[in-house]
């Protein structure tokens, strides 16, 4: 416990924003594959993915050396055991907050914790975010599979002219919109779509043509979408909906599928746009193989010269 407990030190010297500041799942550490701990000061998430031996000692003994960490201010100590059917949260120490919110460049994101699995921002995409911040300055953009729209802030903030947000969630929306409030960003600049996307192509280009296209979908959202499925499906669709020069985030977070599953989808069915770069998770040098969490594989549309 004391080796977790440096490397959390470690971590926390790094940033003083929202992290990540143990990824067991990276299986750098052996003996500790099952666990993660995200930290939203003064809220520490604990996640366990798998049950093993001892755990309520293990967790006891993970929490008290935790608390001995000068560095780590907490409030509240959560714990979530996603191993079983229905992860239920709760408080190991303090309280369950009812209002808490994550801290990222400057910009800051509603957290819900409670009963459902997600809490509603996911770190491992800040990479995605600082990019999209970076080349959205008088760029129209369109964030498919949205979510709670964080991408949507990193947009704004990066002076985009316009953002599209397209979720089949209406409350996953909701909160994006409240995100969008709490960073106090120009609502008219932005908008909130219900839609389910393989089935609303003419509503979704009828906002076009765009300049940035982010396609960061669930690998699996029961029968509206599976990546091995129906990615192609958005793939070639994308040359009729951009601008020359537009940048494709094309996000993949499967263990299982690579980068060049993107890569060979794009050469197959959007052969107009180039590859560019391959951007992985926050959490990469925590990791024995990047390719198994986020990858971000950025394309541009080739112009008619090229």
């Amino acid at each position: 416990m004391k080796d977790l407990q440096q490397i959390v030190i470690q971590n926390l010297l790094k940033t003083k924003e929202s992290s990540r500041i143990f990824h067991g799942r990276g299986r750098l550490w052996a003996g500790f594959e099952h666990v993660v701990i995200d930290y939203f000061s003064p809220h520490l998430l604990i996640t366990i993915y798998k049950e093993k031996e001892s755990e309520a000692e293990f967790i006891k003994e993970l929490v008290q050396s935790l608390k001995e960490i000068p560095d780590l201010v907490i409030e509240n100590i959560l714990l979530q055991k996603r191993y079983l059917s229905r992860p239920e949260l709760i408080a190991v120490e303090g309280s369950i907050p009812t209002i808490a919110e994550a801290l990222e460049r400057g910009s800051k994101f509603n957290l819900k914790f409670g009963d459902t699995q997600n809490i509603g921002f996911f770190l491992d995409m800040s990479p995605g975010r600082e990019m999209l911040e970076r080349i959205s300055q008088n760029k129209k953009v369109l964030n498919l599979f949205s979510y709670t729209c964080s991408l949507s802030v990193a947009a704004l903030k990066g002076e985009a002219s316009g953002v599209v947000n397209i979720d089949m969630s209406k409350a996953a929306l909701s909160v994006g919109e409240s995100n969008h409030l709490l960073n106090k960003l120009d609502m008219n600049k932005v908008r909130f779509l219900p839609y389910d996307i393989m089935k609303s192509w003419n509503k979704i280009f009828k906002f076009g043509p765009y300049d940035i296209v982010v396609i960061d979908p669930p690998t699996n959202q029961g029968d509206s979408f599976k990546v091995e499925r129906d990615y192609y499906k958005i793939v070639k669709r994308l040359n009729e909906m951009t601008n020359n020069e537009a940048v494709i985030m094309a996000c993949l977070n499967s263990p299982h599928l690579t980068s060049q599953f993107l890569i060979d989808l794009f050469k197959e069915h959007a052969p107009e746009f180039k590859f560019e770069e391959i951007i992985y998770s926050a959490f990469n040098s925590m990791e024995t193989n990047p390719e198994e969490g986020l990858k971000i594989v950025v394309f541009k549309k080739l112009t008619c010269q090229e």
